[in-house]
């Protein structure tokens, strides 16, 4: 059954407060904001389309555009919430009568349709609040994981994968643009120091690493 909410005049403060408690209540591990302004890496993605490193997944170009721009994503949107949810689901091996090897995030029911029940839920929650939402969880034109570091998720590891103090890599990233501004929070330290240091991880990374193309990463 679904939660109504009643209409909400509180705080930017207080309301961060209440998402981030409602987002834990509803199986969320994470919530954190970011501010909705155009991801950090901008011009490396636009380099990396250009350079012809999408392979044939012509859906990233088609929503380049998007990606690099949230007022395209949802005109007026202020704050980005970034939520990371676990799926790490022991060292138990998923049976599986072929013998093969099942990935971890493909054990349960579809996480996108388990995500996007829980955004639903709070995109309510924000829209009672004052706000216009637009969420996704794996599917929109999101450079989600500039978004996740940005707000303190976590930091780039060198597969590019985010990495969470608490979660390792194991954990489904979902977005909410919302026209309501709420309070930002900070990179992680190890995002500051790849800032200072002026080296967007993937500059230090084979080109392999970016190109679909590519099953796997031989070591150098």
């Amino acid at each position: 059954m679904r939660k109504r909410y009643a209409m909400s005049s509180k705080s930017p403060a207080k309301l961060k407060a209440d998402l981030i408690r409602r987002a834990r209540e509803i199986g969320f591990d994470d919530c954190r904001i970011s501010v909705a302004e155009p991801p950090r890496h901008t011009p490396e993605f636009r380099d990396w389309l250009h350079s012809g490193s999408a392979a044939d997944m012509d859906w990233i170009e088609r929503g380049a555009e998007k990606r690099c721009d949230p007022q395209k994503v949802l005109p007026g949107a202020r704050s980005v919430v970034v939520l990371a949810m676990n799926y790490w689901e022991g060292e138990a091996t998923a049976p599986n009568e072929h013998g093969g090897r099942i990935a971890r995030y493909a054990w349960g029911n579809d996480y996108h349709d388990v995500v996007k029940d829980k955004l639903e839920e709070l995109d309510r929650f924000l829209t009672a609040a004052g706000g216009r939402q637009k969420h996704y969880v794996d599917t929109g034109p999101v450079l989600e994981r500039d978004f996740a570091a940005e707000a303190g998720i976590g930091w780039y590891g060198k597969s590019t994968m985010l990495l969470n103090a608490e979660l390792g890599t194991w954990f489904f990233l979902a977005e909410i643009f919302t026209t309501l501004e709420l309070p930002p929070d900070s990179p992680h330290r190890e995002v500051l120091e790849q800032t200072a240091l002026n080296c967007p991880v993937h500059k230090s990374l084979p080109p392999e690493i970016h190109r679909p193309t590519k099953f796997f990463w031989e070591g150098r």
